[in-house]
């Protein structure tokens, strides 16, 4: 295979030489004049590019490597680069403020929950115990009357009567400690 090439001839005239030479050097002014806009008032950068510009009149005169103009450059592109960095770091402050707004909102209905469901065993408990107070108090009640409907009959002898008095006392006593254990419900 062969390759054909075709090669036409331009012919460039002083002309267009001097165009192209004046279009670079508004580009180079353009670009000196982004650099000096992109630094913030007062940094050391901006200042010495006022000097230069003081000296030659315009930082476009500068060659495209001079130090200064890559220094600029550099500042600027980290200048950009912490702008930057400070809209996300609020853009991130705001969705962390939201996040731990609704992971506090999550956390306080769980705590919620977890209160009234520690307070549904408790009063589910309490039921339970008493109940089993109720009932023992049941029993109390009918000793009490049994021993009530037999106390002429027991209380023939001192030694009954002696025992009558004392399971009087303590039925009694039983009672009045069973009434006052009764566990109270818990209101959330």
């Amino acid at each position: 295979m062969t390759v054909l090439k075709i090669v036409k001839k331009i012919g460039i005239s002083g002309g267009m030489l001097s165009s192209a030479k004046d279009a670079e050097a508004s580009l180079a002014r353009e670009e000196a004049k982004g650099l000096e806009n992109g630094l913030p008032e007062g940094h050391p950068l901006r200042n010495e590019a006022e000097k230069q510009k003081a000296l030659l009149g315009d930082l476009s005169g500068l060659p495209p490597g001079h130090p200064l103009i890559r220094a600029m450059q550099d500042a600027k592109a980290r200048y950009d680069q912490q702008q930057e960095q400070k809209v996300e770091e609020q853009a991130n402050a705001s969705e962390v403020k939201k996040v731990q707004k609704v992971a506090s909102d999550r956390a306080r209905v769980a705590a919620r929950r977890a209160e009234e469901d520690q307070a549904i065993k408790i009063n589910v408990s309490a039921k339970v115990v008493n109940s089993g107070i109720d009932g023992a108090l049941g029993e109390v009640r009918k000793i009490y009357k049994m021993l009530a409907d037999n106390e002429e009959i027991l209380n023939i002898d001192p030694l009954s009567r002696a025992k009558v008095g004392r399971l009087k006392r303590l039925l009694y006593a039983s009672e009045r400690g069973l009434s006052e254990c009764k566990i109270s419900k818990v209101v959330v």
